[in-house]
């Protein structure tokens, strides 16, 4: 079985990225030890053994701006496992409806898609975030896979057992499959897109062209190689976020002036100085991004747009005040 070295892992790296616009490749891993299906991500050993994938991108469109998705695999002699955490700041309005079985596509969840080689068919696994299994292209079995569903106060997790005899040949060290990771939600009160997707598509889910590639590989490497690869896999990501994170941060000298004016008044002042402080730190994040772990770099990317609308509205409302008077 091959493990990597870190020649070869260097190598591995530019793939993984989906450097020059090409779909991106994940490494997956086989476990030592399976998963443990009760759909809990968190401290499973054999998920901290596996890379990291997150930067879900709407539909036909760029990363999608809230709500982001977290996908590992790995794999044993007879099935893939795949693990999903969903953010879901909307998790009370969750209420599945749909059974095993059912049209599963129409409830929150997840869609995987697996192509074992370019001719052969894709096989869809649905499952919905309440743990409903399903599938359309392929017709798989839904009594012969496993999923299971966790929620916590602001997402779900997801746990798929897929055996091999459901896709096609088990795959071997070193094989590659195509497939796809994606994601429905409909509970949408407090925003988010609701068709995104690893690997970018242009207008469904079913399109085999553009899926990624899933690389089955020996033994997981060192923890530091699996985190190096988790930010390999996520650079695209990180690179996007730290673009928008400066272009926000780009407007702070259209408000600064007058806040520092507002900063004195009784009536705006504590607002001011509290927005004053919030670009300062900002700035103090800016210098940090590359190090700040991206699901943190995400969320200050959305405070910092929060921060920019409530300059604005501060700005003109002091300014309002200031002209025309109570």
């Amino acid at each position: 079985m091959r493990i990597l070295t870190p020649a070869v892992l260097a190598g591995l790296l530019p793939a993984l990225c989906g450097a020059g616009g090409l779909p991106p490749t994940y490494p997956c891993y086989r476990a030592a030890t399976a998963p443990t299906l009760d759909g809990v991500i968190a401290g499973d050993p054999a998920w901290v053994a596996a890379p990291v994938a997150t930067g879900f991108s709407k539909l036909g469109a760029s990363y999608t701006a809230a709500k982001q998705t977290f996908v590992q695999a790995c794999w044993d002699a007879e099935a893939l496992y795949v693990g999903i955490v969903c953010e879901e700041p909307d998790i009370a309005l969750i209420k599945p409806t749909v059974r095993d079985g059912g049209d599963t596509w129409l409830d929150d969840g997840v869609e995987v898609f697996l192509q074992p080689a370019p001719d052969a068919t894709v096989v869809q696994f649905v499952v919905t975030a309440a743990g409903a299994k399903g599938g359309y292209e392929g017709a798989p079995d839904f009594l012969k896979y496993e999923a299971a569903a966790h929620h916590g106060p602001d997402f779900y997790s997801l746990e798929l057992r897929l055996p091999f005899d459901l896709i096609g040949p088990a795959p071997g060290v070193g094989d590659s499959w195509r497939g796809n990771f994606c994601r429905n939600t409909f509970a949408t009160r407090s925003g988010g897109d609701k068709f995104t997707c690893w690997a970018p598509l242009e207008s469904r889910f079913l399109e085999p062209g553009n899926f990624a590639t899933l690389g089955f590989l020996g033994p997981a490497p060192t923890p530091a190689q699996v985190a190096e690869q988790t930010e390999a896999l996520n650079r695209p990501y990180r690179t996007e976020l730290i673009r928008r994170l400066g272009t926000t941060a780009a407007v702070a000298p259209e408000y600064a002036p007058t806040l520092r004016e507002a900063a004195g008044d009784a009536r705006f002042g504590e607002q001011a100085r509290g927005l004053l402080a919030r670009w300062e730190r900002l700035a103090g994040a800016l210098t940090e991004a590359e190090r700040t772990p991206v699901i943190d770099l995400r969320h200050v990317l959305q405070d910092a747009q929060d921060l920019a609308q409530d300059s604005y509205d501060t700005k003109y409302a002091y300014l309002i005040a200031h002209v025309l008077g109570d």
